[in-house]
């Protein structure tokens, strides 16, 4: 696993720019289209194109993780993410198209434009994320020693954290102030140095599976094994687009539509995420993991059952401790799932088991929330109590992830098996 594309700077200035990157607009997409008009109806019909097209761009990055250098590679989750921001702008404020001209006030069913712009910024969402997370999650997995996963993500996650939130504080306030051109100059320009700087870096020669099989989506939805990894894939991919997009939108909701106010609590409640994680990454993979998954599991539905009890009535200390609370019971789950997650991944230096779950997962959200954006479109509910029960449910399917176990890999084998 060592050679160029396991060298940690390399590495780390990949996801330093990238997070920064994030922080600036993707990180704010939901709520600023919600701004927009787009609604919860167009943003689930979003959520589900972007896990299509996740799913679909998955062939092309294999293709080109084989045969291309790393920098070139990187290159394209650049040009992805640039051409993300521009879509999202070209969309929302050039008169005429897209979204222009709507509001979050705009009642009744979506206009067609409304759903046609939720479609195509659903592919370029996809794309990005496909190029992005595969390559960040590939190249995370080459860092892995022995026993050392729960620290190594608690410094990944540190260090995403200052450059996240850096991003989330000056997005906030652009956005805020209506700059969505300097917003979108500023991506560019840090895209375009932060692409040079790795570019002509030596460490990025190297194709990044050079001696990867080729992993499909037919083999992704069909894979077994004695560790329930396929009822998880199939429900982790749900749970990350629930908090990265619909709770991001409740938080929205939650300060009164203010983006700066959003950026800055976001940034506070990292503060303890951040801490949390520096007080327990060294120690937790030394702890009974089998116990503290099933606490975390438990935690992680105890977080979305809070979720469900906020609205926009919410305040003060009661608001606070609540999302205080959210913020530790999912960051401590993310911790000990993503721990057992690239331990199994590790165990036989293999990124076949990552692809497996980014192909079954994101095909299968993208199906689910496509279906439930047409449900929403014909009953048109009102979006704060789907949200609320949305939560609820979730608290329960999060109990599911009990299932996930880290029994012996050995029998684990990528198969295409008939329904």
């Amino acid at each position: 696993m060592r050679g160029s594309a396991a060298n940690p700077r390399y590495f780390y200035q990949f996801l330093g720019a990238h997070s920064l990157l994030i922080g600036l607009l993707p990180f704010f997409l939901p709520v600023y289209l919600w701004t927009s008009g787009l609604g919860l109806t167009g943003l689930c019909l979003l959520i589900g194109v972007s896990g299509i097209s996740f799913a679909l761009s998955l062939k092309l990055w294999q293709l080109l993780a084989m045969h291309w250098p790393l920098r070139r590679l990187i290159g394209i989750t650049f040009i992805c993410e640039i051409a993300l921001v521009f879509v999202a702008g070209l969309l929302t404020e050039v008169p005429g198209l897209g979204l222009y001209g709507f509001s979050e006030n705009t009642m009744g069913k979506p206009e067609v434009s409304v759903l046609l712009s939720a479609t195509l910024l659903g592919i370029f969402n996809g794309a990005y994320n496909a190029f992005f997370w595969t390559t960040q999650r590939t190249l995370f997995l080459k860092q892995l020693g022995k026993n050392d996963t729960g620290k190594q993500y608690g410094n990944f996650q540190i260090f995403v954290t200052l450059f996240l939130k850096a991003g989330i504080l000056l997005g906030g306030l652009l956005l805020e102030n209506d700059n969505f051109v300097w917003l979108l100059a500023l991506s560019a320009g840090v895209g375009a140095v932060s692409h040079g700087m790795l570019a002509n870096s030596s460490q990025g020669d190297a194709p990044l599976l050079a001696k990867t099989s080729y992993v499909g989506l037919r083999q992704s939805l069909f894979y077994k094994d004695n560790q329930g990894s396929r009822v998880t894939f199939a429900l982790d991919g749900l749970f990350l687009y629930l908090e990265s997009h619909l709770w991001t939108l409740s938080l929205f909701l939650v300060v009164k539509q203010d983006f700066s106010t959003l950026g800055l609590a976001v940034v506070l409640l990292a503060a303890g995420f951040a801490l949390m994680f520096f007080l327990i990454k060294n120690r937790i993979d030394t702890l009974p993991i089998d116990r503290v998954y099933t606490a975390a599991v438990w935690l992680y539905s105890l977080a979305w059952l809070l979720r469900s009890t906020l609205s926009d009535t919410t305040e003060g200390a009661s608001l606070l401790t609540t999302l205080l609370l959210i913020t530790f019971f999912s960051s401590f789950f993310r911790l000990a799932f993503n721990k057992r997650f690239f331990d199994v991944a590790r165990r036989e230096n293999t990124v076949q088991y990552l692809l497996v779950k980014s192909y079954s997962s994101q095909w299968i959200l993208g199906i689910f929330f496509i279906v439930f954006s047409g449900l929403l479109w014909i009953f048109e509910p009102d979006a704060q109590l789907v949200l609320q029960i949305s939560y609820a449910v979730g608290a329960g399917l999060a109990l599911v992830y009990l299932v996930y176990r880290d029994s012996s890999y050995r029998n684990s084998v990528i198969t295409e098996t008939s329904p």
